[in-house]
C-alpha cells in the first residue's frame, strides 16, 4: 500500500469524492505536521536547542554579514531540529500500521517464518552460539515484535514531550498530573490541554489510517 492515488486503469474513472477525500486528507496531514512540531521544537529548545544557538552566534558575531546569517540560522535552528525529532517519532509510529496494511509484506514475513529452517539448541553449545540460534530462529518475526516495542517506547516518550507543553494541570509537572488523576481532582484538569495533547498525539495515525482506508476502498469499487 502506498500514498500515491491509484491509476486508472482500463479507461476506468476515479470516483471524485474519494479522489477530493484522498487530497484534503493529504493537505490536513501536512497542516497537522507543520501545527504538531512545536512541542517538540519546545523540546529541543528545552534540551539545549537555545544554548547551542547562542554560543554559536557568539562565536560568529563580528564577523561581518555573517553574523546576520547566523542570526537568522539561529532562530530557525530549534524548530528544524524539532522537526527532524518529531518526523524520527512519527516515522516510528506509523511505519507498523503501513507495514501492515501491505500484503506484501505481510506475506513475505509469513512465508519466510514458515520456510524458515530453524536451529536446534544443544546442551554443549557455546553460549555465544546458543544466542545466535536463539536469533535466528526468532527471525523475521522478532523484527516486527521488536518495532512493536520500539512504537510503545516511542509513544511514550511522544506523550510526555506533548504533556510538557500542552500541559493538562496547573503547574505543568508530571508529578501534579499523577496525584490529581490518582486522587480523583478531574475538575483541576485543563480538558483543552489535555485534547491538544491527544490530537498532536495521533493525529497524523489517524489520518494515514484514512489515507490507507481511501486509498483500499478506491481499488475496491474499480475491481
Amino acid at each position: 500500500m502506498n500514498f500515491t492515488w491509484p491509476k486508472k486503469e482500463n479507461g476506468q474513472k476515479t470516483n471524485p469524492w474519494l479522489r477530493l477525500l484522498y487530497w484534503g486528507l493529504v493537505i490536513a496531514g501536512i497542516w497537522f505536521a507543520y501545527l504538531n512540531i512545536q512541542p517538540y521544537e519546545r523540546a529541543v529548545s528545552f534540551l539545549g536547542g537555545k544554548s547551542t544557538s547562542s554560543a554559536f552566534i557568539s562565536l560568529v558575531a563580528a564577523i561581518p554579514i555573517i553574523n546576520g546569517i547566523a542570526a537568522i540560522f539561529s532562530k530557525s535552528l530549534s524548530w528544524i531540529l524539532g522537526a527532524i525529532l518529531w518526523a524520527v517519532i512519527q516515522i516510528i509510529e506509523v511505519l507498523p500500521l503501513i507495514l501492515y496494511n501491505n500484503e506484501k509484506f505481510i506475506e513475505k514475513i509469513v512465508t519466510e517464518a514458515d520456510g524458515r529452517t530453524r536451529y536446534q539448541e544443544k546442551d554443549n553449545d557455546d553460549p555465544t552460539l546458543r544466542m545466535l540460534k536463539r536469533t535466528y530462529n526468532h527471525l523475521p518475526i522478532s523484527v516486527v515484535s521488536n518495532l512493536e516495542v520500539l512504537k510503545i517506547f516511542t509513544y511514550t516518550v511522544d506523550f510526555l514531550i506533548c504533556l510538557t507543553v500542552y500541559s493538562p494541570v496547573a503547574t505543568g509537572k508530571i508529578s501534579d498530573l499523577i496525584f490529581i488523576l490518582a486522587t480523583g481532582q478531574w475538575g483541576k484538569l485543563d480538558y483543552g490541554n489535555l485534547a491538544l495533547a491527544l490530537v498532536t498525539l495521533f493525529a497524523i495515525e489517524v489520518i494515514v489510517a484514512l489515507i490507507i482506508w481511501v486509498g483500499k476502498l478506491s481499488y475496491a469499487i474499480k475491481s
